[in-house]
């Protein structure tokens, strides 16, 4: 019995198994990270975790990819910009992510709430003012998140690539839709995109003394509006140069170019390496480069993963013999819930508070952790976020899968 509750209908999902590898990878290292908190002072480092990449950078990559393949098929199959393009992207969008979103958020605030009414203290939200931010993806806008729910940094920078990413290309379509073909148009939006983001963030650290450190822009929205554009990139390379893209040849040269510097970004910015930077003088370039060329360098390196992995359709061999499949497409499509709640409403909420006394107490408070956050997970996907994700075909026009180029190529 409870095996039917948090069993999924993994077979019969339309899915690519590559892309479905990406996403759970990206969220086994998000939650590998935060499971470590468990063990308090007891937790030595590991090396291998030096060299993973960043998970939530995977992610932006990876939703980049599929959200800007959509963008793109959707204006090429309707051959304009318009509001009515524009407003059923947004819905199907939000309907994909806000509700979640808004369930985890007011859980949290009402929990902090009634924690502080039985406690008879006063409760450890933030102001009223900091807390409307979060319904509005404000929370960290123009600066780092608050101590509340602070994983919702890296959601708040998707929501606003999903407003800025149409908005452009609605403005560049609308100034030179009569000169331009639309091919010329998309690539324009992502580069000015990349390009300004870029600039941006170069100047500031120009102008902030490199005593300051890093900055924080990994988690300012307005540092990282080009997080998603990489793999927006990608999706255009897809959609306009399909022969290329199937290219067995070209992907495999790819994912090998590809993962060596995603692993040589993850290692050359880990704790392990950043004393030797001291060492040798080198303090001043790294933090310089942190602020800036780091996140062009591991976006586009994740982006060439792409085309191998989109083109890996199925499970064959291996992949398919004890489960292996289907556990990675059930973690793959449970995987935004799992974002949601692994931090702060299951590790900071219940499992932190469990004191560590020993390094056995913190190995059990990890394996607790992982079993919360894959059960929980799993039935607020299946009876919480795919039923409403569903309901948005009833409110939304769907969106094609495919350019007429892919299909005449087929």
């Amino acid at each position: 019995m409870l095996r039917k509750l948090v069993e999924l209908d993994t077979a019969t999902a339309k899915r690519v198994f590559g892309l479905d590898i990406m996403r759970a990878a990206a969220i086994l290292i998000v939650v590998d990270a935060h499971a470590t908190v468990a063990l308090k002072e007891y937790y030595s480092g590991a090396f291998w975790h030096h060299l993973l990449p960043d998970g939530v950078e995977l992610f932006f990559v990876l939703s980049g990819f599929l959200i800007g393949g959509i963008l793109i098929r959707s204006y090429e199959k309707k051959a304009t910009f318009d509001r009515q393009l524009l407003l059923n992207f947004w819905t199907r969008r939000w309907f994909r992510t806000l509700p979640n979103y808004y369930l985890v958020l007011i859980g949290l605030i009402a929990f902090a709430l009634l924690q502080a009414l039985r406690s008879g203290l006063h409760h450890k939200l933030p102001d009223k003012g900091t807390l409307i931010t979060y319904f509005f993806f404000l929370q960290n806008f123009a600066h780092y998140i608050p101590d509340f729910f602070p994983e919702t940094w890296s959601l708040a920078i998707e929501e606003w690539s999903y407003i800025t990413l149409p908005l452009v290309l609605w403005a560049f379509h609308s100034l030179f839709s009569a000169r331009w073909p639309r091919q010329r148009i998309v690539l324009t939006t992502i580069l000015f995109i990349i390009i300004g983001t870029n600039l941006y963030r170069f100047i500031a650290a120009l102008q902030i003394p490199i005593s300051e450190g890093e900055l924080g822009y990994r988690g300012i929205v307005i540092t990282r509006l080009d997080a998603i554009s990489y793999g927006v990139l990608a999706a255009y390379v897809k959609n306009y140069f399909p022969t290329s893209w199937r290219d067995d040849a070209l992907r495999r040269r790819f994912l090998l170019i590809g993962l060596a510097l995603t692993l040589t970004a993850a290692f050359t910015s880990s704790i392990f390496i950043i004393k030797y930077y001291g060492d040798f003088g080198l303090f001043h370039a790294y933090t310089f480069y942190k602020r800036t060329f780091y996140f062009p360098a591991i976006g586009l390196s994740m982006a060439l993963l792409m085309p191998y992995m989109d083109g890996w359709r199925t499970a064959t061999g291996l992949w398919t013999r004890f489960g292996i499949a289907r556990t990675i497409t059930h973690i793959s499509l449970i995987s935004y819930s799992m974002y949601l709640l692994n931090l702060t409403p299951i590790m900071v909420t219940f499992v932190e508070r469990i004191p560590t006394t020993s390094l056995a107490v913190g190995w059990g408070k990890v394996g607790l952790f992982w079993v919360l956050v894959l059960v929980l997970s799993t039935l607020l996907f299946k009876f919480f976020e795919k039923p409403v994700t569903q309901l948005r075909e009833r409110i939304s026009a769907k969106e094609p899968t495919q350019l007429v180029s892919e299909r005449v190529n087929e």
